[in-house]
């Protein structure tokens, strides 16, 4: 039966204590921005020694291939799908989102990978040194993944899954994995190419790989019956990632065996710099126990989660959801609140208008107390990452700069706790925060 207090809750303890001394009275004077830098690096998604050249009428793609990462010539087929650009004397021009296949086959000691994007994004990944195996620890320890934490094996009621090999630790990484098959969504969703032209594009660059990959990818699981079997198994084991700043799908194999629970033990973080996949474990976790994640986003109520899960054609038996309907119901009421006040906190400009900023103030370190324990008793603290912003936000809408500042400091804590650091995602999202913390900072000396 699930237990909205985990057992394994201690690794937390020192945060309450935390939460409570933030939200004291500052006694010191005013933080300067000056004092406090937080410069942090961009990513550069457009660092890239290949120049793009366009020619039209050309079957393959002219991204230079002369010392370039990739294996085999780029495959550009000239579009013929609803939104293909025509010449007014007939001839074929080629619009400037065309996507072309490119495959790297030496990719992470010969696992492979190819990518199905525009020419401009794969001058970026291979100008960006993501596809160098020089700097990747343990690459060739594996085909797919080089942490032999974890094993696949078969799962009662449901097929296969990943289990802890030995026991592992909070925070700890359990496996790296990298990706066989990478996919731009507009490509998928669009209309550019006619459908048979994307089977054949996705078919071409699996294929491409070799048949161990082919047949590893074909052993995963699919749910649409689609007469494209690549994009069946993408669509029901794909993540979504961003590639030069721009929304992919990614197909790991190991990490696709990584089943689903509405109360996880693990989650999993994307790495551009490396195109590497991370599962990263949320507590301790025993030998043979499995290991899992979950596919809808934390702290939704049983019902949206539900929803968002029937596309995966199947209805999650986890111990939240199978628990008795007192302690179920009891967790969405919670869950929902949590809700409630994220967005409460979102408009914090308007909380208390007219009131003194002393009572404004203590409002939101009400709601900051009470969201606080939300977290705590549904054991969702992957979420301090967005809750934590908010309180900064929050505080600093209403003009109180040293209590935005204290909290986005506590984001960037759980930032680099769970989203891993630089080289993985939300870096623009923080460097925002700390923008707005410095303008508030500003505006008070200014006063």
């Amino acid at each position: 039966m699930f237990t909205p207090h985990p057992k394994h809750h201690h690794p937390w303890s020192h945060l309450r204590q935390t939460l409570f001394l933030l939200l004291l009275a500052f006694s010191s004077p005013t933080i300067h921005a000056s004092q406090h830098p937080r410069d942090l690096p961009t990513r550069d998604w457009t660092r890239s020694s290949w120049t793009v050249h366009h020619h039209h009428h050309h079957p393959t793609c002219p991204l230079p291939t002369d010392a370039s990462p990739w294996s085999l010539p780029p495959l550009c087929p000239e579009p013929v799908g609803d939104d293909a650009v025509g010449d007014a004397d007939g001839t074929w021009a080629r619009p400037a989102s065309t996507d072309c296949v490119f495959t790297a086959r030496h990719f992470r000691g010969g696992q492979g990978f190819s990518l199905i994007t525009t020419p401009e994004i794969a001058a970026s990944v291979a100008g960006s040194g993501a596809l160098d195996d020089g700097d990747v620890a343990g690459v060739g320890d594996s085909n797919l993944a080089w942490t032999p934490a974890y094993e696949i094996r078969d799962i009662p009621g449901r097929d296969k899954g990943m289990t802890a090999a030995s026991a592992l630790n909070g925070h700890e990484i359990i496996m790296t994995g990298f990706p066989v098959l990478v996919i731009r969504m507009d490509f998928v969703n669009g209309e550019v190419f006619s459908e048979g032209q994307k089977s054949s594009m996705m078919d071409v660059g699996l294929r491409r790989l070799g048949e161990e990959q082919w047949a590893a990818v074909m052993g995963l699981a699919k749910m649409s019956g689609d007469e494209n079997v690549v994009l069946d198994v993408l669509q029901t084991n794909g993540f979504g990632v961003d590639v030069g700043g721009v929304p992919h799908l990614a197909l790991f194999i190991d990490g696709s065996r990584v089943n689903h629970d509405c109360h996880p033990n693990a989650f999993w973080r994307f790495n551009s710099n490396r195109m590497a996949m991370e599962i990263v474990s949320l507590r301790p976790i025993q030998p043979g126990e499995e290991i899992t994640h979950s596919y809808a986003p934390l702290g939704y109520p049983h019902a949206d989660r539900q929803t968002i899960l029937q596309p995966w054609g199947f209805t999650c038996t986890c111990d939240l959801c199978t628990a008795p309907e007192e302690v179920r119901s009891l967790s969405d009421t919670r869950r929902s609140r949590l809700i409630d006040i994220h967005h409460t906190l979102g408009q914090a400009a308007d909380l208390g208008d007219g009131e003194s900023q002393e009572k404004r103030e203590k409002r939101i370190g009400e709601l900051v107390l009470e969201a606080f324990s939300l977290i705590e008793q549904e054991d969702l603290y992957p979420q301090l990452v967005e809750y934590y912003e908010r309180f900064a936000r929050a505080y600093l809408m209403v003009g109180d700069a040293k209590r935005g500042r204290a909290f986005a400091e506590e984001t960037e804590r759980m930032w680099l706790l769970f989203g891993g650091g630089e080289e993985h995602e939300y870096v623009d999202g923080l460097k925002a925060l700390w923008a707005a913390v410095k303008e508030a900072e500003e505006e008070q000396d200014e006063e």
